[in-house]
């Protein structure tokens, strides 16, 4: 797990790393730029623009979490910012009371708030009950669930086990939540199980065609020009939606020291399967965004298929993570070098190609960098090291004082957002700039199942 020991780029660049990620968030606390940002996103985006106060990874929760690293990371305005962040996270709290939280997903239910209550908990004891409470709330979501319910007899929904709204991501909080220890720990445990248990179920199983079980059928596209290349379903292999996201969660799980029985197993094979649908390039191991699976239902090979974009959401860093993850669950050295190969790939590919054109989390050079940044504390990889300066001075790169924000979303190639938020927008590239500029534990990246 990443640990705080020290600041991972030279003193210059972290020093201009700080200065920007300041004026990031100092714009992202004034409640006028914010909305005027947000004015101009509905304005301008192409796809429906999505911010909702209790969310995470696009709301006042993640806005809370910013400002309390922010608290942590500038130390001589920490008071003003652990208040702001106790102002914001307080009225999401109060707001749950009149509106519940229906979703127990990570990036906009009952699992994020729990993620940022027990990033805030981990310092100030004070924040211990509120924690306890939601993580309560969220043990009766999950064992409100059907058994089984992900399993649709063919093959899944898009988001039902993924990162962002499904089990992988809830999991990977209450894996790590200091409740599961308290008072209430019992429930919360077998909150966990219940999820641990359902992924290694839908992991190994097989439709009654034949299918595999995780598959998604092209009535569950989220847009229509995915039926291109999937015609008849897909495995999806990215670590946002897909089987490395369940691997790294189900790490998570082992590590933690879930007693689910094949759980072990389970995060082998799929491991392994992931080595499976592997293929190599001029730079070495990559991936595509997915496994197209022929008229007969069966997988077709992965060679030839155009690789998926290098992130976090699609493509070799996601999945690299995820083995990384899954390496040191397993106590397995060769996986691990395996996992750091595949990283080092993507990072010579990054030198060959050059600029990556957006700056968020999701599918940006902030990605790229937090991903980095856990290679290097992790694992001695010593182009992880070498690199990391380089990706940092490419996010520099997309931050301009002139901007609203400081830094903008590329939301496709032509449109370009002011957005906030932790998974693409401006939160997260002052998140990402801090993980490598100040010797504060990161601990806000479970909520991207790296850490």
């Amino acid at each position: 797990m990443s640990t705080p020991v020290q600041i991972l780029v030279p003193d210059a660049l972290a020093a201009r790393s700080r200065e920007y990620a300041e004026l990031i968030v100092s714009r992202l606390a004034d409640p006028d730029v914010v909305q005027q940002a947000l004015n101009s996103c509905e304005q301008n985006s192409v796809n429906p623009f999505l911010w909702g106060g209790v969310s995470l990874l696009a709301g006042e929760t993640g806005s809370a979490l910013t400002f309390r690293y922010a608290a942590r990371a500038i130390p001589d305005a920490a008071e003003h910012w652990t208040g702001l962040a106790h102002q914001r996270l307080a009225a999401v709290v109060r707001s749950t009371h009149d509106t519940p939280i229906e979703e127990p997903g990570l990036a906009g239910g009952t699992a994020g708030l729990a993620l940022a209550l027990a990033d805030f908990a981990a310092d100030d004891p004070r924040y211990a009950p509120a924690l306890a409470g939601i993580d309560t709330q969220l043990a009766a979501q999950v064992a409100a669930l059907p058994p089984g319910h992900t399993l649709l007899g063919d093959g899944v929904a898009f988001d039902a086990y993924d990162v962002v709204a499904g089990l992988s991501g809830i999991l990977a909080h209450l894996a790590g939540t200091p409740t599961a220890q308290g008072p209430d720990g019992a429930a919360v445990r077998s909150a966990a199980q219940t999820l641990t248990a359902e992924l290694v179920g839908l992991s190994g199983a097989r439709t009654a065609e034949g299918r595999p079980a995780w598959y998604v059928p092209p009535r569950h596209y989220p847009q229509d020009n995915y039926r291109e290349s999937f015609p008849h379903g897909y495995v999806n292999l990215g670590l946002a939606h897909g089987a490395p996201g369940i691997l790294a969660a189900l790490a998570l799980a082992l590590s933690a020291g879930d007693p689910t029985p094949q759980l072990a197993g389970t995060v082998r094979a799929i491991a392994n399967y992931l080595v499976s649908v592997s293929f190599e390039d001029q730079w070495g191991l990559n991936w595509p965004s997915g496994v197209p699976l022929d008229a007969a239902g069966a997988e077709t090979a992965t060679a030839g298929l155009a690789s998926a974009r290098a992130s976090w959401c699609y493509g070799a860093p996601g999945i690299a993570c995820a083995l990384l993850n899954a390496a040191d669950a397993l106590g397995d050295p060769l996986l691990r070098t395996l996992a750091v190969d595949a990283f080092e790939a993507v990072l010579r590919r990054f030198d060959a190609v050059g600029r990556i054109p957006s700056a968020t989390v999701c599918h940006g050079t902030a990605g790229l960098v937090v991903m980095c940044a856990e290679f290097v504390r992790r694992t001695a990889s010593t182009k992880a090291r070498t690199s990391l300066p380089v990706l940092t001075e490419h996010l520099l790169s997309h931050c301009d004082p002139d901007l609203l924000l400081g830094v903008q979303e590329l939301e496709q190639p032509g449109v370009l957002l002011d957005s906030p938020g932790i998974l693409t927008g401006a939160d997260g590239v002052a998140l990402a700039l801090w993980a490598v500029s100040t010797p504060v534990e990161q601990r806000w990246t479970r909520a991207l199942l790296i850490a």
